[in-house]
C-alpha cells in the first residue's frame, strides 16, 4: 500500500478537529509536516500526541524543504488561494477548506493551476458528508416527497469565540473576508445547490446584530433556483438555541434534517384550509454512527489512490463563493442579484 506523505498548513481548530484525526485514522497516510506561524497551535498539536516528522512556522519553508503528496489548507481565508496555488505547483493534491478564496479572480486562478499542473482538489464542504443529508438526498432523488419547491437551511451557533477558534482571526476582516456569511452561509449555499440545483438569483440582508465585531454576525437570504423552486437560509453567530438543520418541502411531503436531534425524517400528508391534517412520518436515519468530519476524511483518504476527481471540487467552491459575494452585494445595494454560472 502506498503511504501518502501529508502536510497540514494551519494547525488551528478545523485541523485539530477534522483533518489531523482523519489522516491518523487512515492506514495509507503518514504525518509529514505541519506549518503554522502560531507557536501555540503547534504546541496544541504536540500536546494531543500527534507527531509530524517536521514542524515549520512558515509554509513557504515547508514547501521548499518537503516533498508532500497531499496538503490540507486550514489557514485563515485570506491565504487560501496563494497557498493552494503554491502547493499544487509543488506537486501536492489538496484538501482545501472553505471558502476557497476571497474573490473570483483568486478562485479562477486556483482552477487554472489545478488544470495546468493536473492536481486534484477537494473543498471542505463537510455538510455533504452528514449522513442525515445523505439519507435526505437519496429520499428526494427517489421521489419520496415529490418535486421540491422550497428548501430552508438554518446553520447557527454562538460564534467561533469562545470555544472553537484558537485565535481571533475569524473576527478580522482583512484575514476572514467576512463574518458569519463567509464562515457559515458558505456551507448553506453549497448544500442547497447540492440538494436542488444552481441558484439563479439571491436577495440577502447581512448585519452585525449582537457581537461587538467588525464583521457580520447574521445573514438571511432568499434564493431562486432553476425549475420552480425557492430557498432561504439563516446563518449566524448569535444563536444559543433553536433549530439547526435543513427542511426540504416537496409537492407530496417534507423532509427534516434535524441536527440537534441527529435525525432525518420524511413526513407525508396534507394540511387542509380548515386546519385539519393527516400526516405519516417515516424516520430516514437516526443517530448516525459517524460525524460528517469523520466521513469527509474517510472519503478523501480512501480516494487518494483513485485518479478520479474529488467531490466536491474546485467548481463547487467557485459556485458557492459566487453566491457569497452576491449576497454581500445584495445586502450592500438592497437589490436582488442575478447569478451567472
Amino acid at each position: 500500500m502506498k503511504k501518502y506523505k501529508i502536510g497540514v498548513i494551519g494547525a488551528g481548530a478545523i485541523a485539530q478537529a477534522c483533518h489531523i484525526p482523519g489522516y491518523i485514522a487512515a492506514s495509507n497516510c503518514e504525518l509529514g509536516a505541519v506549518a503554522d506561524p502560531e507557536e501555540k497551535c503547534l504546541r496544541m498539536v504536540r500536546d494531543r500526541g500527534w507527531k509530524f516528522t517536521s514542524e515549520y512556522c512558515c509554509c513557504k519553508d515547508m514547501l521548499a524543504k518537503e516533498k508532500l503528496d497531499v496538503v490540507s489548507i486550514c489557514t485563515p481565508n485570506k491565504f487560501h488561494a496563494e497557498i493552494a496555488i503554491a502547493c499544487m505547483k509543488a506537486g501536492a493534491d489538496l484538501l482545501l477548506e472553505k471558502p476557497i478564496a476571497l474573490n473570483m479572480d483568486e478562485a479562477d486562478a486556483i482552477l487554472k493551476t489545478a488544470r495546468e499542473y493536473k492536481r486534484r482538489v477537494m473543498v471542505g464542504f463537510s455538510h455533504r458528508f452528514n449522513e442525515l443529508n445523505i439519507a435526505a438526498k437519496a429520499a428526494v432523488e427517489a421521489g419520496e416527497i415529490g418535486k421540491p419547491y422550497m428548501i430552508r437551511v438554518r446553520f447557527a451557533h454562538c460564534g467561533p469565540i469562545p470555544g472553537w477558534a484558537k485565535t481571533d482571526w475569524f473576527y478580522k476582516p482583512e484575514l476572514a473576508g467576512g463574518g458569519a456569511l463567509m464562515d457559515m452561509a458558505v456551507h448553506a449555499f453549497d448544500i442547497v445547490q447540492w440538494f436542488i440545483s444552481p441558484v439563479q438569483s439571491i436577495y440577502a440582508q447581512v448585519a452585525t446584530l449582537r457581537k461587538d465585531i467588525p464583521v457580520d454576525d447574521n445573514v438571511v437570504a432568499v434564493m431562486e433556483f432553476e425549475d420552480k423552486c425557492l430557498g432561504y437560509i439563516e446563518c449566524g453567530w448569535t444563536s444559543p438555541s433553536g433549530f439547526t438543520g435543513i427542511e426540504i418541502m416537496g409537492d407530496n411531503g417534507v423532509i427534516f434534517c434535524d441536527y440537534g436531534k441527529n435525525k432525518a425524517t420524511a413526513i407525508k400528508g396534507r394540511n387542509a384550509p380548515d386546519g385539519s391534517s393527516s400526516m405519516v412520518e417515516t424516520v430516514l436515519i437516526h443517530k448516525p454512527s459517524a460525524s460528517a468530519w469523520v466521513n469527509e476524511m474517510k472519503y478523501f483518504t480512501s480516494h487518494l489512490d483513485s485518479k478520479e476527481a474529488f467531490t466536491p471540487g474546485v467548481e463547487s467552491g467557485i459556485n458557492t463563493l459566487r453566491l457569497v459575494l452576491a449576497a454581500y452585494e445584495s445586502s450592500r445595494t438592497g437589490r436582488k442579484v442575478n447569478i451567472k454560472q
